[in-house]
């Protein structure tokens, strides 16, 4: 018999896609803190210019919980 192996994480799928972006996985637990950390990493980037900017992009982005194997 096969096993999957349990999640070593938990994590969130923030699709950007809509905007012709990437669809990123972000290790959180928390569904908010995942949004803010990809808005922060946005920034770092240069990938948006302004706080306000970045929240637009992130805020109605679709999200799914995801397990994380490694």
């Amino acid at each position: 018999m096969r096993q999957v192996p349990t999640p070593s994480a938990s994590a969130w799928l923030v699709d950007l896609s809509e905007l012709r972006g990437a669809v990123f996985c972000v290790l959180r637990t928390n569904e908010g803190e995942a949004r803010e950390a990809l808005l922060a990493h946005l920034l770092e980037i240069g990938q948006c210019d302004t706080r306000e900017e970045a929240v637009e992009v992130v805020a109605d982005a679709p999200t799914e919980s995801v397990g994380v194997v490694w």
